[in-house]
């Protein structure tokens, strides 16, 4: 064999090996990439679940105090699903602080000025201690309303809990994403190297033919 002859498939055999180290360069590459994507995800999702747990532990009490207002207004109003009743509310106004304060203040008023003026027996300081009575128990009874209404009310995560959801997931699907396509990508890259390889090794062959077909 000519040392041309030897030449050209010593050049051939060294283009094929640095094709397979390219190729195997290229594999490696690509795997890298696509682990840093999956774990650069995981990392982010990992934080958003974070963030959605402390949404949802917020919104664990005003829930519950928002629905159970929301019962007790429904049966209030006479609503399907309602547990409440206006003489339950009526029950609760008199047993409330404010109803008990309210009560006595009143009457120890109209007592007062039934001394100062010397008409203790009169019915009209009975009529004045009934409307006393009557007027603390409504008080009493809109406040219990009113802090049903406003509970009733309270702003809602429900919204933001969903969409954090939601981010999570799509967070994950990006990095699935990303990694199939570095890895994809890395693939092509490879394929494309040892095809050049292959490609170097068959003109090289076929360069040998001719040279050896012409000596």
């Amino acid at each position: 064999m000519s040392f041309m002859a030897t030449a050209v498939i010593g050049g051939a055999v060294i283009g094929a090996g640095a094709s397979m180290y390219a190729s195997s360069n290229a594999a490696d590459a690509a795997e890298t990439q696509a682990d840093a994507q999956l774990e650069a995800a995981q990392l982010e999702a990992g934080y958003q679940q974070q963030a959605l747990d402390y949404m949802k532990e917020q919104e664990e009490l005003p829930t519950q105090f928002r629905e159970g207002a929301l019962t007790q207004l429904g049966g209030l109003y006479g609503l399907e699903g309602g547990a409440g009743s206006q003489q339950g509310l009526i029950n609760q106004a008199r047993q409330s602080p404010l109803y008990s304060s309210m009560l006595k203040e009143g009457q120890d008023a109209v007592l007062r000025n039934a001394s100062a003026t010397g008409g203790l027996r009169s019915g009209n300081v009975q009529s004045a201690l009934a409307d006393s009575s009557t007027n603390a128990l409504l008080t009493a009874y809109d406040q219990q309303l009113q802090g049903l209404q406003g509970m009733a009310g309270l702003p809602s995560n429900v919204n933001s809990i969903a969409q954090q959801t939601s981010n999570i997931g799509s967070t994950y699907a990006q990095g699935i994403q990303g990694a199939g396509l570095a890895t994809s990508q890395g693939q092509v890259a490879s394929g494309q190297a040892l095809q050049s390889g292959a490609q170097g090794i068959g003109d090289s062959l076929m360069m040998y033919g001719l040279m050896k077909g012409g000596i």
